[in-house]
This record gives structure tokens, sequence and C-alpha cells, in this order.
């Protein structure tokens, strides 16, 4: 069930931005958007920027590989939402056939050695966290992961974790094909931070009492 709160307390330049968004894509603004504006300055600015920074930030890995890392902890995790989006932001970086074909269960992987590892490091990092073993860790090395690499994609894994289950918890659905395609264009467009109306315009929730600064 879909969290009537997320949909009914945004601030008036998040209302602005959607209205806006639905006119110019002509279709639903994705349910992670209204997640991240609601109350943003408590948790969707913050995450974001997080989200930036291992998605979009300086890596070993490509953007496509780190989508692909964060649609495998999306699929691992149960969350139709995430794992739909980021298909689609994959999708955008490379082809759609081999983002299929690289979360695909074998060894016919199009993707690097070291980056088929690591998948298969994250599928079972959040799958089975506590079946982990030293050997699993050995199987990533021996492809060539560096331990600044391996550090990246376990980041990348732990932050959709949370957001995942966010998203369960707020019963956002799987996006449709189009809603996807629209999604994947406006994030490699602008990326993850939250955007610049409600950054900025947005007075956001106002502290506690006793919580002023000084």
């Amino acid at each position: 069930m879909w969290l009537d709160a997320v949909e009914s307390g945004q601030e008036l330049p998040a209302r602005i931005m959607f209205a806006t968004m639905q006119r110019l894509g002509r279709t639903e603004v994705p349910a992670v958007m209204k997640v991240i504006c609601y109350r943003h300055r408590y948790f969707g600015t913050p995450l974001s920027d997080l989200i930036q920074a291992a998605m979009r930030g300086p890596s070993c890995w490509t953007v496509a590989e780190r989508e692909i890392f964060a649609t495998r902890a999306s699929q691992s995790n149960e969350c139709p939402f995430c794992q739909s989006a980021h298909r689609g932001i994959a999708g955008a970086y490379i082809a759609e056939n081999l983002v299929d074909e690289a979360l695909a269960a074998g060894d016919n992987s199009p993707l690097r050695p070291e980056a088929h590892a690591m998948l298969e490091f994250v599928g079972k990092m959040v799958r089975d966290p506590d079946g982990l073993t030293s050997g699993d860790a050995d199987k990533v090395r021996e492809a060539g992961v560096t331990a600044e690499a391996f550090d990246e994609a376990v980041w990348v894994t732990t932050l959709f974790n949370v957001i995942n289950r966010v998203m369960n918890t707020v019963g956002a659905e799987a996006l449709e094909a189009g809603q996807a395609r629209v999604g994947a264009r406006f994030i490699k467009a602008f990326g993850y931070r939250t955007p610049p109306p409600v950054r900025y315009l947005s007075r956001g929730a106002r502290e506690p009492s006793g919580f002023e600064h000084a």
C-alpha cells in the first residue's frame, strides 16, 4: 500500500516541480522522487548526496557496472521499483540486452571478469550475508578486483540495501517500460541529487524545539 503522507505532504516547490515533470514527461513522477523530496532535509538530501557520490563519482567501476550492481541488489531484496528503475538506467549506458545478459545466472556474461565476479558477490551479500566466507572474497580478488574497487561496490550495495527497504515500505511498484525510460533519461541528465527547486527553495521540516542553531 502506497504511503499517503509521501503523496500529500509535499511542499509547494516539490508540487510545482512534480506538475512540470508530469506535463513534460507525460508520465507519473517516479515514486522515489516523492520519497526523496518528502521532508528532504531529514532523509532525502543526505541520502541522495551519498548515492550521487557512489554512483557518479570517481570509481574503479563504470557507471553501467554500478547500475548493474544496484539492479542485482534490488533483485535480491525483491524491490520491484528499484529493480525496474536501475535496469532502465543501466540500459541508458549500454545496450539493454547486455544488461539482461549480465544479470542472468551463468558464466556467459558480457561483463569484464572483475565486474562479473563482483556482481556474484553483491548478490550473495544481499541474499545471504551470514553465508559469506573468506572464499567468496578470494574469488573476487582472484578475478582482479582491487581492495578499493571492492569497497566501492560494497558501498553501492549497502546504499541500495537502505533505499530498497524504503521503497518496499512505502509500497512502490515496478515501473512500466515507458516510465523507466523517462526516469533513466532524467537520471542520466541530472544525476541523483535532490533537484534544485526542492533543495534550495523548500524549507524542509522545521527542527524540533531544543535543536535550534545558536
